[in-house]
């Protein structure tokens, strides 16, 4: 598994935007900013440093600002700070879109083996900058707790995210509650969102795309699965969103060589999680309903062949093709927009060896005699969602955004061919949404990273059309 975490974790951290909303009441502040302190870190700050140390001890960050009107200078001279000399250069810079703004990450490799990212932006002529240092395994399985203080770095002095609500949802039409999913070594933490009344409601589990995703679906500062989980029971369905297995677990998956599958990723927990709906008094358990996003989405027919009595599968952004395909598709669109970015190479180099498996090469061997990270790659690989839903018996719902470029109406297109035919299933595609199902505005061009960094909500039409459908099965 350290392998397989070798070769997706850039891809997964803060250069993905994937940021996990600060939730923690301790910060840490001065007289030019405060952030918050990661839950369960020490804080080992000074009066000019935010400094936190992870249990283990391996793993460090600091937030600063200093005086540099260049990012550049800024970051330098913020590293000095902390290390006293620091004249290496970057392996890997690029733009990180953030609330409010735009950020520049820096990747170093240090001597001693371990990564340094940071990550800094310029406002009046101070450079504030979040570093951390780690080897890769720890950096990788602690991002989380790096993109709490970025994140946080970023909404200084800003309304909190968290207190953001979408016109449609209606707080006084509902109630949350904590949940556990599963039991043993990988029982997750998750939201019940129940409507007010006595039931049965109909009610959804929500199924994360790919990388460690929170229960929200926290990407820079937008929440999708809450938008949808709280709009769903504003309309009076009930709606169970969770922590992924591998945001959870983080550590302790980086560090194993076990064999981890698609199933392990995805299937299990989600299949946990609708076994903890029926337990649910206020639930209609004849009218539970799985909706699967991204990647989850691509599960959700699998995750419906392993359970008969579901009512239904919702597809939001569902990819039609090998990973492959859609993955090299994404980054030559990325290099189309910024032909510098040179995080595309390594994840190049991941499309090049799964076209080679899915073409008939052996994964072991083309990873290099790495099991753990074969047998993942390999479940993925010889999946065939489409096939899986055309063998279904179940409704289907199947829903794209127009402006998405990381799955695009090409997917969608393949979708209605397959499916088509079979009056079970139901298609609808919306002109102005990306990837979150968050509308472009007036641009009229696909959607790019940057876009996510833009606060949103996922669009009210959506909403309002997932609810009518459940609401008619």
């Amino acid at each position: 598994m350290k392998h397989l975490f070798r070769w997706v974790g850039i891809a997964m951290m803060i250069v993905s935007t994937a940021y996990v909303a600060a939730q923690e009441e301790n910060v840490y502040s001065n007289d030019r900013f405060q952030v918050p302190i990661p839950e369960r870190w020490e804080d080992q700050s000074t009066d000019e440093i935010g400094q936190f140390v992870n249990l283990d001890g391996n793993a460090h960050i600091y937030a600063l600002a200093v005086e540099a009107a260049e990012v550049q200078d800024g970051i330098q001279l913020a590293l000095r700070a902390v290390y006293e000399t620091f004249d290496q250069e970057p392996v890997q810079s690029n733009d990180v879109p953030l609330p409010g703004d735009t950020w520049t990450q820096n990747i170093y490799l240090l001597e001693n083996g371990d990564l340094l990212a940071a990550v800094g932006r310029v406002q009046d002529d101070i450079t504030y900058v979040v570093a951390m240092q780690a080897p890769q395994a720890v950096l990788v399985a602690e991002t989380p707790a790096l993109n709490t203080v970025l994140l946080g770095y970023a909404l200084t002095g800003s309304t909190s995210v968290t207190d953001r609500l979408p016109d449609y949802v209606d707080p006084d039409t509902f109630n949350e509650q904590d949940i556990t999913i599963g039991e043993g070594e990988w029982e997750l933490p998750g939201t019940l969102t129940l409507p007010e009344g006595e039931g049965p409601f109909p009610a959804v589990v929500i199924v994360h795309g790919s990388g460690p995703n929170d229960r929200d679906g926290t990407l820079s500062a937008n929440t999708p699965y809450r938008d949808l989980a709280q709009g769903l029971a504003t309309q009076g369905i009930a709606v169970l969103r969770y922590d992924k297995r591998t945001l959870v677990y983080q550590s302790q998956l980086a560090a194993s060589t076990e064999a981890f599958t698609i199933d392990d990723e995805i299937t299990d927990d989600a299949l946990a999680a609708v076994a903890a709906l029926r337990e649910v008094d206020v639930v209609d358990t004849e009218r539970i309903f799985i909706m699967g996003h991204s990647l989850g989405a691509v599960l959700t027919p699998r995750i419906g062949a392993n359970d008969e009595a579901l009512a239904g599968l919702i597809l939001l952004a569902a990819p039609a093709r090998a990973f492959d395909v859609t993955l090299r598709e994404q980054i030559e669109y990325i290099l189309s927009i910024n032909p510098d970015n040179q995080q595309m190479g390594t994840i190049l180099a991941l499309a090049d060896r799964l076209q080679a498996i899915r073409e008939g090469a052996d994964a072991a061997a083309v990873f290099e005699g790495n099991e753990a990270q074969a047998t993942y790659w390999r479940s993925l690989l010889e999946y065939d969602a489409v096939a899986t839903a055309q063998s279904l018996d179940l409704p289907m719902l199947i829903l794209q955004g127009e402006r998405d470029y990381q799955v695009t109406m090409t997917d969608f297109d393949m979708w209605q061919e397959a499916l088509s035919a079979d009056q079970r299933v139901t298609f609808r595609s919306y002109p102005a949404l990306n990837h979150l199902f968050m509308a472009l505005g007036d641009r009229d061009r696909l959607a790019i990273p940057e876009d996510y960094g833009e606060l949103g909500f996922v669009d009210e039409q959506v909403v309002s059309d997932i609810a009518e459908w459940i609401e008619s099965h």
